[in-house]
């Protein structure tokens, strides 16, 4: 698979760590409980360790075996889930409570997951839905969505929705990704590197350190810390370089003459 700008590698599984498993199934196709390597149709697994494709429904409940959530360890030198935390790809529906897909193209449903590799598709949490690759199509957690990597499509977070690190100040010299593309709805901040499309909260619209919203932003306060191309909306808007329309109570164009860089209610450059 080519990898887009921002990807992460995702660590393979250690296939010493294995559970039971078996087939009722002619071939692959039918029926696989525990930790099979391979299922087309129903999948029913507590935990992975060996698995590597399911096509159909994957149930898988919990983190993988080389996953223990109590070690001190779980997270690498690079503060990266590492080791053997994503285990297998699902083309179908995978459902859980807290499941480490390395790839979902489908559907994916989690209690406190899914968090994934990659993502293609529509995923439902009710804490969060998260990747460390890209996320490609619709997530929705009540907790929070977003990736490492870009999100391209919608990302609707009762907290916040973000792509790209803290860590990426500097991407516009490390090509990082990172990016929205599309709508973005964070209740507390929607946070990207940049935002081609629309982000919406009630606290915080951010794009970081020299990246650029192209589209529209709308949330109490619009934080553009590049260039703003398209229309804001908000108690304060600031924008580094503006080349649209800021809507608010406090404005702030630095690119603008000295007298129009901090305006009430509307603020323009063209």
């Amino acid at each position: 698979m080519k990898k887009a700008s921002g990807e992460r590698p995702v660590a393979r599984p250690d296939s010493n760590r294995t559970g039971p498993s078996a087939n009722f199934a002619v071939g692959t196709t039918g029926i696989g409980l525990g930790d099979t390597k391979r299922t087309t149709g129903l999948r029913l697994a507590w935990r992975n360790g060996q698995f590597r494709r399911a096509n159909g429904i994957n149930l898988t409940l919990w983190t993988p075996y080389g996953v223990n959530l109590e070690d001190d360890d779980l997270l690498g030198d690079d503060g990266e889930l590492g080791g053997d935390a994503f285990v297998g790809t699902t083309n179908g529906v995978a459902l859980g409570l807290l499941h480490f897909p390395r790839r979902i193209r489908g559907v994916g449903i989690g209690g406190f997951g899914p968090v994934a590799g990659t993502l293609q598709g529509v995923a439902v949490s009710g804490i969060v839905v998260a990747t460390v690759e890209d996320l490609t199509g619709i997530a929705v957690g009540a907790g929070g969505a977003g990736a490492e990597g870009d999100v391209n499509g919608i990302a609707v977070g009762g907290l916040a929705v973000g792509a790209g690190s803290s860590e990426t100040e500097d991407h516009a010299s490390k090509n990082t990704g990172g990016d929205i593309n599309g709508i973005a709805i964070g209740g507390l901040g929607a946070v990207g590197n940049n935002i081609r499309g629309a982000g919406l909260s009630a606290g915080m619209v951010r794009v970081r350190n020299g990246g650029a919203l192209q589209g529209v932003a709308v949330s109490a306060f619009n934080n553009i810390n590049g260039r703003q191309v398209g229309l804001s909306i908000g108690i304060y808007n600031r924008a580094r370089v503006l080349s649209g329309v800021q809507i608010g109570l406090l404005n702030v164009a630095r690119n603008n003459p000295e007298w129009a860089r901090v305006l009430p209610i509307l603020n323009v450059s063209l």
